[in-house]
């Protein structure tokens, strides 16, 4: 199978959608596929010939977004050129649209995968009034395409009952091997961290910025630092609220920025409790990644987080409209109970090694084969 992966984010940017992305590519590769990628120039060579680099500039008030800049006149070529039995559309901007519309004419099978809750997003950056817009145009264009891929049963009943057509539960996967609690780089985060052998660590992992709810999780840690000086707080990630946070969070906070691969895995193992108050995500690939590193995970019950932590068992839930100091006192539960936090570590790693990668993409790849031997027609505009 030839298969053209269109994204507007992609290593090497690191967010969940670039990883669950990055996974797909090495499976299909490993499945003997062949894989064009057409992304974002991040100022790195193509990783693979078969890659194409789209020119794009970087938002001034958020550097972690590159937008990419039209025409895409050498895109479509490139695309000709590759001669692909499939397209999937990643992500829905002016790149996938332009995409889109490319392989409607050329009668080119598309399908795409939803990754984001416009809705939160829209709030916090005060958007509000563009939802109605946003959403009219995010149903128009997925309904365009064969099939949308969608990452918890959350999100799709919330897309179906906005007219969403031809949805499929496409979950996330963890690599049980890489993330886990014994890993050999622990101890040397912790001493190169100033954390003391007794000191008990939160972590959290995620892009540092208002979507996230980070002001929330600062306000639910500090009350807990205050509660119980002993407890240490480690911060993996980069963004626009870093700043903030950290003259928020003080001393016993550590800042590391963005991690990767064995770094990023020797980090998770360093903390004892994962804390995350994110109510945006459509998955949750960083919670988890935490399960699997035998880590406790306090959340908010939002979108599909609250599908992967089982509350009492892998971790605590809190409710969306919860205030912080609900957060606050489910971490104070499980600092206070080494038992119970024991426990759940131990349900959390065995939740965890059930969900694997090579599963979770090779059902994907199976549609992508059903899809590919039928003769179904590309859905027009």
């Amino acid at each position: 199978m030839r298969l053209t992966l269109v994204t507007e984010t992609f290593a090497p940017q690191v967010n969940g959608v670039s990883r669950t992305l990055g996974q797909l590519v090495q499976h299909l590769e490993r499945s003997g596929d062949t894989v064009q990628v057409i992304h974002p120039d991040y100022g790195q060579a193509a990783a693979q010939s078969h890659h194409h680099l789209v020119k794009s500039w970087s938002l001034p008030f958020y550097r972690e977004v590159s937008v990419p800049l039209p025409p895409f006149g050498k895109v479509h070529r490139a695309i000709a050129a590759f001669e692909p039995d499939l397209i999937h559309v990643a992500t829905e901007a002016t790149l996938g649209l332009s995409t889109l519309r490319f392989a409607q004419r050329r009668q080119i099978p598309v399908v795409s995968s939803f990754h984001t809750n416009f809705d939160q997003y829209c709030d916090h950056y005060r958007l509000g009034w563009a939802k109605g817009i946003a959403w009219r145009y995010l149903r128009w264009f997925h309904n365009r395409t064969l099939e949308t891929y969608v990452p918890s049963n959350a999100t799709i009943a919330d897309l179906q009952a906005r007219g969403f057509e031809r949805l499929r539960l496409w979950p996330r996967g963890v690599d049980g091997t890489l993330f886990r609690p014994d890993r050999p780089g622990r101890d040397r985060v912790r001493q190169a961290l100033g954390f003391a052998p007794d000191d008990l660590v939160i972590g959290h992992v995620s892009r540092l910025a208002a979507e996230k709810n980070v002001l929330h999780l600062a306000e639910a840690l500090r009350a807990v630092g205050e509660a119980r000086p002993i407890v240490k707080f480690l911060f993996v990630g980069d963004g626009p609220a870093r700043p903030d946070l950290e003259a928020l969070m003080g001393p016993n906070a550590r800042f590391v920025g963005y991690q990767g691969g064995e770094d990023l895995a020797d980090h998770y193992a360093a903390a004892d409790l994962f804390a995350f108050a994110s109510l945006t995500e459509t998955f949750g690939n960083v919670v988890l990644e935490a399960l699997a590193s035998g880590l406790p995970v306090v959340a908010i019950r939002a979108g599909g987080v609250g599908e992967i932590v089982r509350t009492g068992e892998t971790g605590i839930l809190v409710e969306p409209e919860a205030p912080p100091s609900q957060m606050t006192h489910a971490l104070l539960g499980l600092i206070d109970n080494p038992e119970l936090r024991r426990e759940m570590a131990e349900a959390a790693r065995d939740y965890a090694l059930n969900q694997t990668w090579p599963a979770i993409m090779g059902r994907l790849r199976d549609r992508y084969l059903a899809l590919t031997s039928q003769a179904i027609p590309v859905p027009s505009a």
